[in-house]
């Protein structure tokens, strides 16, 4: 028997990573994808307190199930484990494939992605948040536009996903995994069966400013990764910088990287 999947991401329906993603998994393994009905990035673990959310059955990707919440990614977890696996028949979480890397700590806490998986890991179950890093050029074509994914994309794309499927079942019955542990896997630009892959430990950081000052006096969100703090050990960061595909263990109820 297959193992059951819950596919999450916050890069909503419309992701153009989600149908090689969901399809690989579906290769081995029974796979629900439940997704934000609209992008859901940067959104942590927020959830929607005050308005009623709507689980809106989709088209299915390959052999997948497919639904919409117009939430958050926490909410589409929480809803897909509690209503659509309410006996508890689920072998893991999987949150991605996202646009865009999720590396360092703390912010691990502010992305969607990460959150999903932490969902899962609070519930009891396995949890993956898998993240690929892009160059500039793709960023714009899939972040902001969500445009088919160019050829050169597509192949990194298709490999790390492979890979994701493989990597969930290599360690999904391993007995060193604790409860609350997240699988925090990062795949660099041009990312191939052939790149290397190593365990890493979260870059520890000291937030950078994240807002810039306009003419007109107003604050805009703008990504900086910060100030490392020194580490003896390989980091996500300097994996990435290396060109390497890398996760690192993260346990929700420590706070610590394991």
């Amino acid at each position: 028997m297959k193992p059951e999947i819950l596919i999450c991401n916050d890069d909503g329906v419309t992701s153009p990573f989600l149908e090689t993603f969901a399809k690989a998994f579906c290769e081995v393994a029974d796979v629900t994808v439940v997704v934000p009905q609209t992008e859901q990035s940067w959104i942590g673990r927020a959830y929607s307190r005050h308005k009623a959310l709507t689980l809106s059955e989709r088209n299915s990707i390959g052999a997948a199930r497919v639904f919409t919440v117009d939430g958050t990614p926490s909410d589409c977890v929480n809803i897909a484990i509690n209503h659509l696996f309410p006996d508890g028949n689920l072998s893991a979480v999987v949150s991605g494939l996202n646009i865009g890397q999720n590396i360092a700590l703390p912010l691990l806490w502010s992305s969607g992605t990460f959150s999903a998986a932490a969902e899962g890991a609070a519930a009891g179950y396995q949890a993956y948040a898998f993240s690929q890093q892009l160059l500039k050029e793709h960023y714009e074509l899939c972040r902001l536009r969500h445009e088919k994914n160019p050829p050169d994309l597509q192949a990194c794309v298709s490999a790390a996903s492979a890979h994701a499927a493989e990597f969930v079942m290599g360690t999904l019955f391993q007995s060193s995994h604790k409860a609350g542990d997240v699988y925090n896997v990062n795949y660099p630009t041009n990312f191939s069966a052939e790149t290397p892959f190593v365990r890493c430990k979260p870059a520890k950081l000291k937030i950078a400013g994240l807002y810039r000052k306009s003419d007109d006096g107003k604050f805009t969100f703008q990504y900086a990764v910060g100030d490392a703090l020194e580490d003896t050990d390989q980091t996500d960061i300097e994996a990435l910088r290396d060109g390497k595909g890398s996760y690192s263990v993260v346990n929700i109820w420590t706070a610590r990287d394991m």
